[in-house]
């Protein structure tokens, strides 16, 4: 009689937990909750219409089934690790899978990235540049660049630069207006972002609260949902936006956009991070390195405080 292998997901649980001997242990090796263990042990239980564990107070026992599975179970698990990590280690290209918000990808990790590809040809880089932030610990992505992903003591996370937000407009606009103080800002075009909320997201509302201006309605002008569509309406003149250095460091270094009333506030950092146990891959290390040095050469080339500084004099205090 044939008999339908249960998914490999529910063996990976069992293996974990009666390695452990524990649902807790095995859901921190896992990176997942206690619950989400053992669940997945009831219905591989129900699958196989057998108990695997005698659930006492305080302690957790494999039953003679379990006892009698987990050792194939456990060198099985074994097999295809070692024969999975072979196969990549023979081969000519690694794969590395790679999360960041869709414009940062456009605006500073693109045009980066074939430093990386010459400096190692053997990587095979998927980028994935989406808004929502994945989860990581289901292993689709090695790698984020993010700004900030909280305390997890599964993840490992590397300060690359902080981020920075300031006023900016196009040379074209500033020749048709006057914007010295942001009072200014009552005569001109606001371009939003159209999720003040979102992570990553700048908000006309709250700056002006935060810079004493009740003197401008910010309930008008342009709206995007996205930061690129912001920068490039900006440097199209079609008004002044709220611009994250990260994004516009470059057009105000190229004279595209030129930041406004002499503010700038330090936000976010930005960091990348992985898995800790993906640490001691080739692959994810190497990526590592590059993108730290990136950052520091970013920093060196296009630091705020010359930014903004060559642009329109000191940078206030506080930067």
């Amino acid at each position: 009689m044939s008999i339908r292998l249960p998914p490999l997901e529910s063996l990976r649980y069992f293996e974990a937990a009666a390695r452990h001997l524990s649902f807790t242990l095995a859901a921190q090796e896992l990176c997942v909750s206690q619950s989400a263990v053992s669940q997945k042990v009831i219905q591989l239980e129900e699958r196989l219409g057998y108990k695997l564990f005698e659930r006492r107070t305080r302690q957790l026992i494999l039953t003679e089934a379990g006892a009698s599975l987990y050792p194939v179970i456990h060198a099985s698990l074994i097999e295809i690790r070692d024969a999975l990590s072979e196969i990549e280690s023979n081969s000519n290209m690694s794969k590395l899978t790679v999360y960041c918000m869709p414009s940062f990808a456009s605006r500073w990790l693109m045009p980066r990235l074939h430093d990386f590809h010459i400096k190692h040809p053997n990587i095979d880089l998927h980028l994935v540049a989406e808004l929502a932030e994945p989860n990581f610990h289901n292993e689709i992505v090695d790698i984020g660049i993010c700004h900030g992903i909280g305390d997890q003591p599964a993840m490992e996370q590397q300060l690359l630069f902080w981020d920075y937000v300031y006023p900016v407009a196009s040379p074209e606009l500033l020749q048709q207006q006057s914007l010295q103080t942001p009072h200014d800002l009552a005569d001109t075009v606001l371009i939003h972002d159209s999720l003040p909320q979102a992570k990553l997201s700048t908000s006309w509302q709250r700056w002006l609260v935060e810079h004493g201006v009740r003197d401008v309605d910010c309930s008008s002008g342009y709206r995007f949902n996205q930061a690129d569509l912001i920068v490039r309406a900006a440097i199209d003149g079609r008004g002044v936006a709220l611009g994250r250095h990260v994004l516009v460091a470059r057009e105000v270094q190229r004279g595209r956009l030129v930041p406004l009333f002499n503010e700038c506030e330090r936000d976010d950092g930005v960091y990348v991070v992985c898995l800790k146990k993906l640490l001691n891959r080739p692959q994810v290390a190497a990526f590592f390195s590059w993108l730290q040095q990136q950052a520091r050469e970013f920093e060196q080339e296009l630091a705020v405080e010359r930014i903004i500084g060559d642009a329109q004099g000191p940078v206030p205090a506080g930067v």
